[in-house]
């Protein structure tokens, strides 16, 4: 109304009215302002991440959360986000590895969830969300150990009178794991056409393939996929035949990567027995008694060489042609084992093994007489009544394999199965009806050298 219009109010109400009317139909007047639209509701929205992948256990992450809002806006409304478990705690405190800030609304933490309220944003306006923030000198955020895909919850309610809804759609960030190389798995035999390989088992892993191959070309013999205890026993292998297994630990494809295969374990062969010449210690002038082992055998057998030849062959700087005759110069040897006749207990298993087997040469070392005194301080273990063990005398000049004789007499029998010159392993049987007590094991040596020690007979 112009400033004095003398009309009254509803007369000049009217002429507004028409003359309105007038310039809308005559299409000077474009448009005509409706009310305000209403907030987006509630759940709408999205939230997204370019942080889609990272390293399990890895640290100093920080990952930027972007709610976009839907048409309506957000007035005085909310945005939750929840951090999966094993991930640092989400914090306000900034020198925390899980700082959060947030580019507007109010930052607050609910046990793993955070929560940002008094948000007002357009259509298309967006929301930041930094987790992880090192603005206040935080280290970053640290990733959880558990391998795999995540889930990272978000809710939103678009006024502050509106229920926290899931959005339709939540970011996802998939925790991977490289595994490490695998060590050489072990194996040992469980019958002539069976053993097992034992492993160590990735936490991680999905599953583990054990492969055998043969030992003279590496052809594959078999696959067992799926394993992820630590053990596997193979079968159905050909005695006679030596092999070797390596072990691949695999993930699900997606999660994490494939390792590379392991290093592969020692060389075995089922059904076939080894025998091996102990390593003896013996000084000049004292005769070479070479002890053989055997080994191949399943856990419940047992065997003794009853026979065998010993070929003998100096070792650099030693000079010694090879001879089935037993050196006795000073000088470092090789003694190889041949033609053993083997018997195995129980006999039952006898047949079992072949009758063909490998043979691995022990040291012989021929030393200078020692100038070191012959001296037993002390029995470490006893003997007992009725049984055979063994027992350890410490002290020095033991070499040679010196007779140990009890003063039991032939109630008690000593024999040295080892000497370290410093060191004696004896294996002692003890008749039933010995009487208990301290006794006397008295050492000599083929010199004619000797001392005593007291050893307890219980």
């Amino acid at each position: 109304m112009e400033p004095g219009d003398p009309r009254p109010k509803a007369l000049r109400t009217l002429g507004q009215w028409l003359l309105q009317l007038l310039l809308v139909a005559s299409g000077l007047v474009l448009g005509v302002a409706g009310p305000a639209s209403a907030a987006a509701a509630n759940g709408t929205g999205t939230m997204t991440t370019k942080t889609t992948s990272v390293t399990y256990g890895s640290t100093g992450h920080v990952i930027t959360f972007t709610y976009t809002a839907a048409t309506g806006g957000v007035s005085s409304g909310g945005v939750h986000l929840t951090v999966p478990p094993g991930w640092s705690a989400p914090s306000t405190t900034g020198t925390s590895a899980g700082y959060t800030t947030a580019s507007t609304g109010t930052v607050s933490i609910d046990g793993q969830t955070i929560v940002v309220l008094g948000v007002n944003l357009a259509a298309d306006a967006t929301l930041t969300i930094n987790y992880g923030a090192k603005a206040a000198k935080g280290p970053g955020a640290t990733a959880t150990t558990s391998v795999g895909a995540a889930t990272w919850i978000a809710t939103e309610k678009s006024t502050s009178g509106g229920t926290e809804t899931t959005l339709a759609k939540s970011p996802v960030i998939t925790v991977t794991q490289t595994l490490a190389t695998p060590v050489a798995p072990s194996v040992s035999l469980v019958s002539p056409s069976s053993i097992v390989v034992n492993f160590a088992p990735n936490v991680n892993a999905k599953t583990s393939t054990v492969t055998i191959r043969l030992a003279k070309d590496g052809s594959l013999v078999k696959v067992v996929t799926g394993n992820t205890t630590g053990t596997e026993t193979i079968t159905g292998l050909t005695p006679g035949d030596a092999y070797y297994a390596t072990i691949t630990s695999v993930g699900n494809g997606t999660d994490y990567l494939t390792s590379a295969a392991g290093a592969h374990s020692v060389v075995i062969t089922p059904g076939v027995l080894t025998i091996t010449a102990r390593a003896t210690n013996v000084t000049v002038g004292h005769p070479v008694d070479i002890a053989a082992v055997v080994t191949g055998l399943t856990a419940a057998d047992r065997a003794t060489v009853t026979k065998d030849t010993f070929t003998y062959t100096g070792v650099a700087p030693t000079v010694y042609a090879t001879s089935t005759i037993a050196p006795s110069a000073v000088g470092t040897y090789l003694a190889l084992p041949a033609n053993a006749t083997v018997v195995v207990t129980p006999s039952t298993d006898q047949g079992v093994y072949a009758t063909t087997y490998n043979y691995a040469a022990g040291s012989l070392v021929i030393s200078a007489l020692s100038k070191v005194p012959l001296r037993a301080t002390r029995v470490v273990g006893g003997a007992w009544t009725g049984r055979t063990v063994n027992v350890t005398i410490l002290g020095t000049g033991f070499f040679g394999q010196p007779k140990v004789i009890s003063n039991m007499g032939r109630r008690t029998t000593a024999r040295v199965i080892h000497d370290t010159g410093k060191r004696l392993t004896v294996r002692v049987t003890v008749r039933s009806g010995t009487p208990r007590g301290i006794h006397v094991f008295r050492i000599t040596l083929g010199s004619g050298k000797s001392c005593n020690v007291h050893y307890s007979q219980f």
